[in-house]
């Protein structure tokens, strides 16, 4: 018995790769430009806003499980304050976000992405991706993963 796999591949953005799309994807839903590498260091630096911080929720994400990135009454005091999210807050949300879009582009649907993210996983030493990119070694090899299955190599 022989499973067919269809690799998602968008129309519009053939060429580019899933980071790129992922990045483009992050660009529209934060109203940021993220193009590059330079970008995401200077949006860590700065510190995100509260209200960015929000927009990874239409990426899929729930806020129970964005716990770890700042704490739920952290979060009320920066909305109160109306102050941003320190550095390193903001380079957790961003490791947080592109894994996020990341998988939406690869599996092509918010569900298979979400699925996909926390089904505890063989190469992950049976722990969900959800759970390794709260480590940014975690989050290299979830990344590379997607890269891998965008590819077409299966993992």
């Amino acid at each position: 018995m022989s499973a067919v796999f269809k690799t998602f591949k968008p129309t519009g953005l053939q060429g580019q790769t899933a980071m790129a799309r992922a990045r483009v994807r992050m660009s529209e839903v934060t109203g940021l430009e993220i193009n590059n590498a330079m970008d995401e260091i200077r949006l860590t630096q700065q510190g995100i806003s509260v209200s960015v911080y929000e927009s990874i929720k239409s990426l899929g994400a729930s806020t129970a499980e964005l716990g770890w990135i700042i704490k739920p009454r952290t979060l009320t005091h920066r909305k109160d304050k109306k102050e941003s999210l320190t550095q390193e807050e903001s380079g957790r949300w961003l490791r947080a976000a592109k894994v996020q879009a990341l998988a939406l582009e690869v599996f092509g649907d918010q569900d298979k992405a979400a699925i996909w993210l926390h089904k505890p996983r063989k190469q992950f030493d049976n722990q969900p991706a959800s759970f390794l990119i709260q480590t940014e070694v975690g989050a290299q090899l979830v990344e590379d993963t997607l890269n891998q299955i965008d590819s077409g190599y299966f993992a």
